[in-house]
């Protein structure tokens, strides 16, 4: 009977024990053996590009790390970045050093596999340097080598076009946890309504 009651036990507390160690952008070992991610970020374009329009730039960030150490966790996000140069998304790879028990330092590279802009081709590095002093706030950095198609010239026998690497540099606050979540819809529908706008009056 004890053996039954003993299986019994762990099958109606594994579940709990499971769900209590994936934490919604949590803590390291041992308290999460997962964490998910759902940023959301406004940033400031830094310099001059050439497209010319604001500097504000919005980037949703969404994805999950699994613990590898006591300190240390590693994972993945898709990142999605809407600014002058277009929307941009793709995936990142991650790594996550917690300093003390709350703040944490991450990195991440990747690469935008879909662009608004037919400017932009395959091949563009993103990067992001992100410190956090807790688990729902940052402060974060995002390099980038965009690697674009501009027009040299046109002649009668058409337009020539050159491939050439594009850096930039953004500067900006992120929140996470619900609040990131929350502030990802409400970037979308206010992005949509501006949309929107822009175009009525064209």
């Amino acid at each position: 009977m004890r053996p039954f009651i003993g299986l019994t036990l762990a099958f109606l507390t594994g579940p709990a024990t499971l769900a209590s160690q994936v934490c919604y952008n949590g803590r390291p070992k041992p308290d999460c053996s997962a964490l998910v991610v759902t940023n959301f970020g406004a940033y400031l374009l830094v310099g001059h590009d050439d497209w010319g329009a604001g500097p504000w730039r919005e980037v949703a960030d969404w994805g999950a790390l699994v613990t590898v150490g006591e300190k240390d966790a590693v994972g993945g996000s898709v990142f999605a970045s809407l600014d002058r140069a277009g929307l941009l998304l793709g995936p990142e790879l991650r790594y996550r050093r917690w300093l003390t028990a709350s703040a944490a330092l991450d990195l991440a590279v990747g690469t935008p596999l879909v662009s608004s802009s037919g400017n932009i081709t395959s091949g563009s590095i993103t990067a992001l340097v992100r410190w956090s002093p807790n688990s729902w706030f940052a402060v974060a950095a995002r390099p980038e080598g965009l690697r674009w198609t501009s027009v040299v010239s046109c002649g009668p026998a058409g337009c020539l076009t050159e491939n050439r690497y594009h850096p930039r540099l953004s500067l900006g606050a992120e929140i996470g946890r619900v609040p990131g979540a929350v502030a990802t819809g409400l970037g979308v529908v206010g992005t949509y309504l501006l949309y929107l706008a822009v175009a009525n009056l064209d």
